[in-house]
């Protein structure tokens, strides 16, 4: 709109220079109104062709009333008086330049988080126009849609969990949580792709509770950890035990008289001369005698 009024004004300035009647100056009146003339028809021309680039989406409208058909990239012809208003359909992160958004919300247990979220988010080109309609620019529907969303789903998506929940190691539930609530915020107007959670931060009473509880976690953990070592210690003996047991009974069954008057007898064969040994009696008292010694 702002160049064709340019281009009006050029051309009724060439038209008024044109008309002025040659004086003394050297340069043609004629030609300097050709020239002005020739700059508002170049203007008409910026002003009804438009070129979309890549990843863009846009808006025509002219005079409050705005084209339901978005402009996908590339280059169009619109009426010279239509405007052109450019939204990117390609992911964008909220905050801004890698920013975060800091939001206070409550816990299931009615005590406060501080926590630090971002999230990425795209606009539909086919719902462009009617955004544009309902809200206005881009940077409208960031601040009317993306952030009115992210604040309340946040808070509605901390509202069903735990303060154990929001602290676990685990970050990733309650990401998908909140981009749940987003998105169910936001409607089809926006997609939202992906939440991030930055940081959590809890009250200093809070925090401590949670320490100590970790702390006794830790020790529970330590302490059942020791007492399977000692049971899997007393298994060990016991198992050790049993086999000695059961190695004595296998022993004692095979410890017959014939065994050991055999086995005594080939031991001594094996003695040095001169080694005493006992030789039992049927008394039950043993004589002792000197092998090779003659007695």
């Amino acid at each position: 709109m702002s160049l064709f009024a340019i281009a009006i004004v050029l051309i009724a300035i060439g038209a008024v220079v044109r008309s002025i009647p040659a004086g003394e100056s050297k340069v043609p009146n004629k030609l300097v109104g050709y020239v002005f003339m020739a700059a508002g028809v170049g203007f008409v021309l910026l002003n009804i062709v438009v070129v979309i680039g890549v990843g863009e989406v846009g808006v025509k409208h002219f005079l409050g009333s705005v084209d339901p058909e978005p402009l996908d990239q590339g280059v169009h012809l619109v009426q010279p008086l239509a405007s052109v208003e450019r939204m990117s359909v390609r992911e964008q992160s909220f905050p801004a330049q890698g920013g975060i958004e800091q939001i206070e919300a409550q816990t299931s247990e009615q005590l406060n988080v501080t926590l630090e979220v971002s999230l990425l988010f795209l606009i539909s080109g086919g719902n462009a126009p009617d955004l544009y309609d309902r809200i206005g620019s881009e940077e409208q529907i960031k601040r009317s849609i993306v952030l009115n969303a992210v604040r309340n789903g946040v808070r509605d998506a901390v509202a069903t969990k735990s303060i154990n929940e929001i602290f676990s190691p685990d970050r990733r539930e309650l990401a998908i949580s909140m981009k749940e609530e987003i998105q169910a915020k936001a409607g089809d107007r926006i997609e939202v792709v992906d939440v991030f959670v930055r940081d959590i931060q809890a009250p200093a009473r809070v925090r401590e509770a949670i320490e100590q509880k970790l702390e006794r976690e830790q020790q529970v953990a330590a302490e059942e950890f020791q007492t399977q070592i000692i049971q899997e210690q007393a298994r060990q003996q016991a198992e050790e035990a049993k086999g000695i047991a059961e190695a004595q009974g296998i022993i004692a069954q095979g410890l017959t008289q014939e065994y050991l008057t055999f086995f005594y007898i080939q031991q001594l064969t094996n003695l040095p001369e001169g080694s005493l040994v006992y030789v039992p009696t049927e008394g039950g008292i043993p004589l002792i005698r000197n092998l090779g010694g003659g007695r």
